[in-house]
């Protein structure tokens, strides 16, 4: 049973809850996202058309249950079973209305794809401050941290807290990695950051986009351990994402650098 620690910030426009779940290569507690596979290009189906089909089904229901033109044409009991009926077909095809149209939505998930890209990146720089956090005693050093913060801000609501856009994780271990020539890009951690795929656009326009942390050494079965996660909702209209979620597995809280504030 995964064990849980939830804080809220900023009202309702962000929230970060961050969850410790269950299993030793990925999370598997219910509020961890199913997708676990490294994806680079949107390549799955989008499912934009499942209102629409819903409609569909409910028409073809209703037909077989034998009315025509808004009114039963069995029995007296049915008529409270067609009036409900009618009232979901009504709610689906205003649902499916509301959807993007199949080419927008593509390009709704391109640009959720890309600029969660850009995140996962920025999340990335933060990998370098490990030594220097390890050698403070997990104090993050808040002037170090301020260029990837400043790079983060525009991808997200203005109402998102500061505080949720700061390392979603970080790797103890990495405390021993040589820094190379000092860039964040370029420090060889022991995990990285990588955005999945969306394929779905929700039907209030959002879209809500995963990242993993994945270590970049393989396991004892000869696949990269999941060490951590995080979900956010990005808004079609206003091209940002809220609502940010983050968690770790097991096996990702046991090697994880513990952060403490400024």
């Amino acid at each position: 049973m995964a064990s849980t620690q939830t804080g809220e910030s900023c009202g309702h426009a962000a929230r970060k809850t961050r969850f410790i779940c269950s299993g030793t290569s990925a999370p598997t507690c219910e509020n961890v996202p199913e997708q676990m596979t490294r994806t680079d290009g949107l390549h799955t189906t989008t499912l934009v058309a499942g209102a629409s089909m819903g409609v569909a089904a409910l028409l073809c229901f209703a037909l077989s249950a034998g009315f025509s033109g808004g009114k039963a044409t069995g029995s007296h009991e049915a008529v409270p079973k067609v009036s409900s009926l009618q009232a979901q077909i009504r709610t689906a095809e205003a649902k499916s209305a509301a959807l993007p149209k199949a080419e927008d939505a593509e390009r709704a998930l391109t640009g959720a794809l890309t600029a969660a890209n850009q995140i996962a990146k920025l999340q990335n720089d933060y990998r370098y401050l490990t030594p220097g956090m390890t050698a403070s005693g997990g104090k993050l050093d808040a002037g170090a941290s301020q260029s990837t913060l400043r790079n983060l801000l525009p991808y997200f609501a203005p109402a998102v807290h500061q505080s949720d856009l700061g390392p979603w994780y970080l790797l103890a271990s990495d405390k021993d990695v040589a820094a190379d020539i000092g860039i964040p890009m370029s420090f060889p951690s022991g995990f990285e950051w990588l955005a999945q795929v969306p394929c779905l656009v929700n039907d209030d326009n959002t879209i809500t986009v995963t990242w993993l942390a994945m270590e970049t050494r393989t396991g004892e079965d000869g696949k990269p351990a999941v060490l951590a996660w995080a979900r956010a909702h990005y808004d079609l209209v206003r091209k940002t994402f809220s609502k940010i979620q983050t968690g770790t597995t097991v096996t990702g809280e046991a090697l994880r650098q513990g952060v403490k504030g400024p």
